[in-house]
């Protein structure tokens, strides 16, 4: 059982007071100025502050009585959060943009509104406008993510450092929002939808998409600090925050990122171990680990560089993306098999692209020109994002060579369907897997496996009842395939499953 929170007038606050007096609840003495009353009942202490806020410590016990006066002041005082005016909520929020450490992490919900009641209780005495330490984070979490299996899901993209540093965040925020509202919309009709989103900065290009789904009667809010009022908004700000504090936490915990004995600290600038670990991490003469946002000022600063970093805009090459694809992402559906990609040399529409080594590393190309379509893989991180190898490139290890060389999918979330892993149960499958799983621990992939893993099941089916279980992971999840079987590219771009392949 959580603690509670909520903000009284004078007549609520007299009320709940008495209330309490009468069920038994012992007044105890103000422990500090900014308190003007406590009061211990069961294993709870109710504590009223000058503020006018009313906090109740959680009963370790989960002592009914305890919820039932909680109930009673929810009947008093009502709800923290605005009441649910959609069947379902779906929030948008984004933390570590300004951090000088790690990732920009952004995260979507959506919640069905008959969860509402329960999820106030858990998340609504949670701080995020404070920092916490990943413990406090993931106890809420743990408690959010009970209902995953009862509706509630949620998408979490990262933007890494080297992105931050180069480029302008906004629009690649707008794009990877409307990627996760098409998501969700997969699920629920847009018109049952109450979207709500922490204001940002929102460009011309989102904008247009939400006045869309309002016209489709979705209720839209954009909001600065929409998580002290939507509850939809504070559940996706407290993912958001537990999964960059893991990230912080890794890297405090790792000897390779300590010097002088000092790790890293908050990674926030105000934070004076922070600050100490960069100083004689720069004094060191080392060059900077990947985490560090070199292009903000606190870095500038101890390089003795003047002025800012100059940005530009981020390399989403809308242009290479078929229209089919466009429309259908406009409308609201994010649809892998509408995608298709337009070759800017040559013109052509292909539904796959030739994935070829040279001394650079890979390079994506036309399959009828043959020349190189640049910046590729950028526009389906943040339009896509997720690819699913075929057995194929897992034995052959081509996903770890290119990440250790051309980095063409650095970023991407790799997904593994059960039936993959069961195939490259080989020496070089385990080699790439162990590699995969090295490169997803320092955030530069994100690793997950899809279904159950039922060798027996596999055993059972032919190779071509295989492929088929591969081609319907691409399809449920809107994933790029990744392929080096000539046959199975084939199967796949006959069912309009956009494939990069490898000769």
């Amino acid at each position: 059982m959580s603690g509670r929170k909520w903000k009284l007038n004078q007549e609520e606050e007299e009320k709940i007071k008495e209330y309490l007096l009468h069920q038994g609840g012992e007044e105890k003495e103000a422990k500090n100025i900014s308190e003007k009353w406590r009061i211990k009942f069961s294993d709870s202490t109710f504590t009223f502050y000058t503020s006018g806020t009313l906090y109740s410590t959680p009963s370790n016990s989960q002592d009914p009585a305890v919820e039932e006066v909680w109930d009673y002041i929810d009947s008093l005082v009502g709800s923290v959060f605005v009441q649910p005016t959609r069947e379902f909520l779906i929030g948008l929020d984004e933390t570590g943009k300004g951090e000088l450490v790690g990732h920009t992490h952004l995260v979507g919900v959506i919640i069905p509104s008959h969860l509402f009641s329960q999820l106030e209780k858990i998340v609504s005495t949670a701080d995020t406008k404070k920092a916490h330490s990943f413990e406090y984070w993931d106890n809420i979490f743990k408690k959010i993510s009970q209902f995953i299996g009862d509706g509630l899901e949620y998408i979490e993209e990262k933007i890494p450092p080297w992105h931050v540093d180069r480029y302008n965040l906004n629009k690649i925020m707008d794009v990877v929002y409307q990627r996760i509202l098409a998501s969700f919309f997969r699920r629920a009709g847009v018109g049952k939808c109450r979207i709500v989103i922490d204001d940002y900065g929102i460009g011309p290009t989102l904008k247009r998409f939400l006045n869309f789904l309002e016209r489709q009667r979705a209720e839209v809010v954009i909001a600065q600090k929409s998580d002290d009022t939507y509850l939809e908004a504070r559940v996706a700000s407290i993912i958001a925050k537990r999964n960059r504090e893991a990230v912080i936490k890794a890297i405090n915990e790792n000897e390779d990122y300590k010097i002088d004995g000092i790790s890293i600290g908050s990674g926030n600038a105000g934070n004076k171990q922070t600050l100490e670990w960069l100083e004689k991490w720069h004094s060191s003469g080392k060059e900077w680990p990947w985490f560090i946002k070199r292009s903000f000022s606190t870095i500038r600063k101890i390089e003795r560089l003047r002025g800012k970093a100059k940005k530009i805009i981020p390399p989403i090459r809308d242009n290479l993306l078929s229209e089919d694809f466009k429309r259908e992402l406009d409308l609201g559906k994010l649809n892998i098999r509408a995608l298709s990609v337009v070759c800017p040399s040559c013109g052509t529409t292909s539904k796959a692209v030739l994935f070829t080594s040279g001394e650079r590393g890979f390079t994506a190309r036309c399959p009828s020109c043959r020349k190189p379509i640049e910046d590729l893989n950028f526009t389906l991180r943040y339009y896509c994002g997720f690819i699913v190898p075929d057995s194929n490139v897992i034995n052959r290890g081509l996903l770890g060579r290119d990440l250790e060389k051309s980095k063409f999918f650095e970023d991407f979330t790799i997904l593994i369907p059960a039936v993959v892993r069961y195939e490259c149960d080989t020496k070089g499958g385990k080699k790439e897997f162990e590699r995969l799983g090295r490169f997803a621990s320092i955030s530069r992939i994100k690793l997950k496996e899809v279904e159950e893993f039922n060798p027996s099941k596999f055993q059972e089916m032919t190779s071509q009842e295989r492929d088929e279980l591969i081609m319907k992971t691409c399809i449920e999840e809107n994933a790029v395939l990744l392929s080096a079987d000539n046959q199975v590219k084939g199967v796949a771009v006959a069912k309009n499953i956009f494939t990069i392949f490898v000769p």
